[in-house]
């Protein structure tokens, strides 16, 4: 089985293509950005359960850029919802579309640089692999949803409902903490 490295590069990479051809008009560009949003989302969600905690484990260093990594997929997802609620003829969705394309590339190319190497350089590779492994399973919607029965939306918006400080930096888990203590 692929490592995690590899898994997440390749969905990038699905998710950039995807991007590409939504960006043509001769395309049905909001089916297109539901395929992004399904691919998206569990995609975002996976690496702030279980990715960026491991790279902040093994690099403490990296904490800045994890968090910023999490905010970072906050905006895009918030931009890709305003997108599907909307049509391709409003006025600004093009530009909607652009932005959203040129912060997820921006996103990818800093992940792959300074949060993925952590991956490679500190996790063996039986380590890789059962991450990936459980990356793929969490994004294809196969992992068993007792591990987490809420979602991460639904996390921050209890969060959101208890006025829990800081709760757009948050990851699923850190949500989960915060509002059952609180």
């Amino acid at each position: 089985m692929p490592d995690i490295v590899e898994i997440i590069k390749e969905q990038h990479q699905k998710v950039d293509e995807l991007l590409e051809k939504a960006a043509s008009s001769e395309n049905d560009q909001l089916a297109i950005l539901q395929e992004v949003a399904r691919m998206l989302l569990p995609h975002s969600e996976a690496e702030e359960d279980f990715v960026y905690p491991a790279i902040r484990a093994k690099a403490a260093e990296t904490g800045d850029e994890v968090r910023d990594g999490v905010e970072e997929h906050h905006q895009i997802e918030e931009m890709l919802q305003n997108l599907l609620n909307g049509s391709p003829d409003d006025p600004g969705w093009d530009g909607t579309l652009a932005a959203i394309t040129g912060e997820l590339r921006h996103h990818v190319e800093e992940e792959e640089q300074d949060l993925l190497p952590v991956l490679a350089d500190k996790l063996s590779d039986a380590e890789r692999e059962e991450m990936g492994r459980r990356f793929i399973e969490a994004t294809t919607g196969a992992l068993p949803q007792q591990d987490h029965p809420t979602t991460r939306e639904e996390l921050y918006e209890k969060a959101k409902e208890q006025h829990i400080p800081g709760r757009s930096k948050m990851t699923k888990d850190e949500l989960a903490k915060a509002v059952s203590e609180a």
